[in-house]
């Protein structure tokens, strides 16, 4: 499967907080199976084919949408497979560009109605593995109010997708070849040894493509 040309159903809404304005684009559907958590390495989440390919497509479109918040209320989704027992949570990237304070989104959250109905064409993830300026850029984790923020710039959110593409492009034949393996995307923070985000196929669901 190509992550590229692949769609994503969203919903879309205006969120105003005094003067200030933000763009809301979160999944149409619930995503089923992708409980997120924190795990003994960090964030992680584990996921079937649909569900992975869901989270690649919009961390390809937050990649290129530095003005808007992409929310996966994942708190809804199946908790059976998971490896911790931890709260279950909810994931926003965003551009650290849109300086959004985090302490918002809760009143951010609590004023997002149906939103309106959009199909995003996901154009996939760039080949070339951009190096970022770290002495000024890396991607940031924080987990305020039950939701993990991964924060970033087009060229971090770009460095990290690699493995998205490698989750949904190759690691299917990989599972296909060997049943066992184990295959996962891990995006992790520079200078540190833990994942903010580790997406990993579930043994018992990692073929299903329900969406």
């Amino acid at each position: 499967m190509r992550l590229e040309g692949e769609r994503w159903r969203t919903l879309v809404s205006t969120v105003r907080l005094g003067r200030d304005e933000y763009r809301v684009v979160r999944p149409a559907r619930p995503l089923r199976h992708a409980p997120l958590y924190e795990g003994y390495m960090g964030v992680e989440t584990c996921v079937d084919k649909a569900a992975a390919l869901d989270i690649a497509m919009a961390w390809a479109f937050a990649m290129r949408s530095p003005r808007t918040v992409v929310y996966l209320p994942l708190r809804q989704s199946d908790r059976e497979c998971r490896s911790s027992d931890g709260p279950a949570l909810d994931l926003v990237l965003l551009h650290r560009s849109l300086g959004f304070r985090l302490s918002k989104w809760r009143d951010v959250r609590a004023k997002l109605r149906g939103g309106r109905p959009h199909t995003v064409v996901c154009r996939g993830m760039p080949q070339e593995r951009p190096v970022p300026r770290w002495s000024q850029e890396m991607l940031r984790g924080a987990i305020v109010e039950g939701t993990v923020f991964v924060v970033g710039s087009r060229s971090t959110f770009q460095a990290g997708g690699q493995a998205f593409r490698q989750l949904i492009e190759d690691c299917p034949r990989h599972m296909h070849e060997a049943p066992g393996t184990h295959c996962c995307a891990e995006i992790t923070a520079k200078d540190q040894h833990w994942n903010w985000l580790h997406v990993v196929y579930c043994d018992q669901h990692r073929v299903s493509t329900r969406r």
